[in-house]
């Protein structure tokens, strides 16, 4: 694979085919399947994207009490989010500085050390190296202070979303956020003065199919009431009123970030709603829409409470603020393969009827045992089918609404355009090699 330079704007080729297609003059956008089944542009991927990306890796909440700690893996790495001793966030890279084993194999918990079970090296939970068996054995240069547990390049928060860089020339968090640090704000805001928690738990499911498929679904309008009519039968025997629709627009929010931001007819626990909900519910939801206006003023409670967005956060996070609050995140596998991580989001303190009708909306359309998540599953794994299968046809078209007028949510796909340029913007900085490694 190379790029090609015989142009002037080069432009990333894999042997001899094109894999994007952007023109303007005459609205053609199409993506060259190769790219959701080649093993070595995925390498390229893990290179050239998720090693100079800002990642996201936790919220604050799920560490709130010195000496919590979760652990999880980002891009195949695993790491510790922890709280020491001074009440400090640190982030590690889960391994041994001896032979590599993990030091912590507990999923969350509560402790001042963590202790590597092969040979009992003994870390503190702000890194440094206590204890180590036999050190008078070691040579006289060993020095326990240089063998602390390591943390990633970079590590920043934003609103108590914590995210990490493994690259120290990745720019400063809330430039490389651009557009999508307000919306960010607008989910953060619905604490309406307080703070936001993940609920305890997590759902963790794999896709049979390639990551940047996930990314182009959880941000389409598009296949909403085709692929989901289940859910959208169900909700209209609730009462629902479905002629609402989805009336909003699709967004580029820049550095690759989008959004879908809209009004649907699907019920939130900020907002005043028709979905079904006990009446003690409906006023207690009255209440705090009003509260939102006090808080954040009436133009903005209205874009904080009224509005559902569904937010990606490039290369991998998504936070879906629709039937429910959904932090997403996407962990590619392989190819073929992609395993998703998934969180609720909600104000730490909700009422008990509010957290119930959260909880519930959640696993009615998000969950992936939910009305919508196995459609999305069927459709993108039949997908990755079609591209593995059919080489007789090269191309996806993604040029709906392509200078023809406003971004509407359903009619256009200038969201997925962002991703795709990002995408080709960073794949293209480096040559890769025909043996799917990097040259620079």
């Amino acid at each position: 694979m190379s790029i090609d330079t015989t142009t002037d704007a080069p432009v990333f080729v894999s042997g001899r085919r094109q894999l994007l297609r952007d023109d303007p003059s005459t609205g053609d956008f199409a993506v060259h399947r190769s790219v959701f089944t080649d093993p070595a542009l995925y390498e390229a991927e893990r290179e050239l994207i998720f090693n100079r990306c800002w990642l996201y890796a936790g919220h604050v909440s799920e560490v709130p009490d010195v000496g919590d700690y979760v652990t999880r893996t980002l891009l195949g790495r695993p790491v510790i989010l922890a709280r020491d001793r001074h009440g400090e966030l640190r982030v590690f890279f889960n391994t041994c500085r001896h032979r590599g084993a993990l030091v912590c194999r507990e999923a969350k918990g509560n402790d001042t050390m963590f202790t590597c079970f092969y040979h009992k090296w003994q870390y503190r939970n702000s890194g440094e190296l206590l204890g180590v068996p036999g050190k008078a054995t070691f040579p006289d240069s060993f020095d326990v202070g240089d063998f602390g547990l390591v943390s990633p390049a970079k590590v920043e928060v934003f609103r108590d979303f914590v995210f990490v860089s493994f690259s120290s020339d990745t720019p400063p968090l809330l430039d490389y956020l651009a557009g999508a640090a307000d919306f960010i704000e607008r989910v953060a805001d619905q604490d309406l003065g307080g703070e936001m928690e993940i609920v305890d738990g997590a759902h963790m499911y794999s896709m049979r199919c390639n990551w940047k498929l996930v990314v182009e679904n959880s941000i389409d309008g598009y296949h909403g009431f085709p692929v989901h009519a289940t859910y959208f039968q169900f909700i209209g025997s609730q009462g629902v009123d479905l002629s609402v629709g989805l009336d909003g627009v699709a967004r580029d929010l820049g550095n690759g970030h989008a959004c879908l931001d809209y009004l649907a007819p699907f019920g939130r626990t900020v907002a005043k709603t028709t979905a079904p909900m006990s009446d003690r519910a409906k006023e207690l939801i009255e209440a705090k829409r009003k509260l939102a206006d006090e808080v954040l003023g009436e133009e903005r409670a209205h874009l904080v409470a009224d509005r559902s967005k569904n937010i990606f956060v490039y290369p991998n996070l998504l936070i879906i603020d629709a039937a429910s609050l959904q932090v997403r995140v996407l962990e590619p596998v392989r190819t073929d393969y992609t395993d998703v991580n998934s969180w609720l989001l909600a104000p730490k303190g909700e009422d008990r009827e509010l957290r119930r009708q959260r909880i519930e909306g959640y696993q009615e359309f998000l969950g992936p045992g939910g009305l919508a998540t196995p459609d999305d599953c069927e459709a993108l794994e039949t997908c990755q089918l079609g591209f593995e299968s059919v080489r007789e046809v090269e191309w996806n078209l993604v040029n709906k609404g392509y200078g023809t007028g406003g971004p509407d949510a359903v009619d256009n796909e200038v969201q997925i355009r962002a991703f795709w340029r990002q995408w080709h913007t960073q794949m293209t900085r480096s040559t890769i090699a025909s043996n799917g490694g990097v040259s620079r």
